[in-house]
């Protein structure tokens, strides 16, 4: 891999890296819940978002919109 490309997969790491923050911060999430989330890019060159450790009631919250598919079906905090 070379560096032109690690920058793209790092750049597409920390974009879903902050989309995850602000859907997370809408769901109700402080700062120091999602604090840990980070990006990451493998060797190979794959695009990562670490997510650490999530509040119980927030990966709750969290299952709960991937299973109805939208932050507006359950209602914003």
């Amino acid at each position: 891999m070379n560096t032109q490309d690690w920058h793209a997969a790092w750049d597409h790491a920390q974009d879903a890296t902050d989309a995850l923050r602000v859907a997370l911060s809408d769901l109700g999430a402080g700062a120091s819940q999602i604090m840990h989330l980070r990006p990451l890019v493998t060797r190979r060159g794959t695009a990562w978002v670490d997510v650490g450790q999530l509040p119980a009631d927030l990966a709750v919250k969290l299952a709960e919109v991937i299973r109805v598919g939208s932050l507006d079906d359950i209602g914003r905090s």
